[in-house]
């Protein structure tokens, strides 16, 4: 097997990925500067804490935003991550925890905040700005593409 195949076998990464949506409908997304594509807040699960706990942290280390709302679970999704994707160096089954998280109060329109708290992200700027219902999704990965599409059907749900 080549390093840059995953085992079928493997057990996935779990990741904790923030949909954080504004008054207006709209999901907080980031543009990451190494890969140049659009994103949503997230990251790795840390051994022994729960995707509910990591969700709020991946999402105070990357945009600076300390959240201590309610968390609405929009379950799971499995990605297989291939090598030289999002500065990974293998191939990996991932497992991405999914939460909408409804801001309290404005947030500006557009911002930047310098991550912290990831030996892989410290130092790296991510530019945040907001995604409106009838936005084109073309610019993110399909695993971000999917977890749009379930941000936007629960939001039309709770319409």
């Amino acid at each position: 097997m080549s390093e840059n195949s995953a085992s079928p076998f493997a057990e996935p990464i779990l990741k904790a990925c923030a949909c954080l949506v504004d008054a207006r409908g709209r999901l907080l997304v980031l543009r990451h500067p190494e890969d140049g594509n659009m994103q949503l807040p997230k990251g790795t699960i840390e051994t022994g804490e729960s995707p509910e706990v990591a969700v709020r942290r991946e999402l105070l280390e990357e945009s600076g935003i300390d959240y201590a709302g309610q968390l609405h679970p929009l379950g799971t999704l499995d990605r297989e991550c291939e090598a030289g994707v999002e500065g990974n160096t293998h191939r990996h089954p991932q497992l991405w925890h999914l939460f909408l998280m409804r801001a309290n109060g404005a947030l500006p329109e557009t911002f930047e905040h310098m991550a912290t708290g990831s030996p892989e992200e410290e130092g790296l700027m991510f530019s945040f700005s907001w995604l409106s219902a009838g936005d084109s999704t073309e610019d993110f990965a399909l695993p971000y593409r999917q977890a749009i599409e379930r941000v936007r059907a629960a939001l039309l749900l709770a319409a």
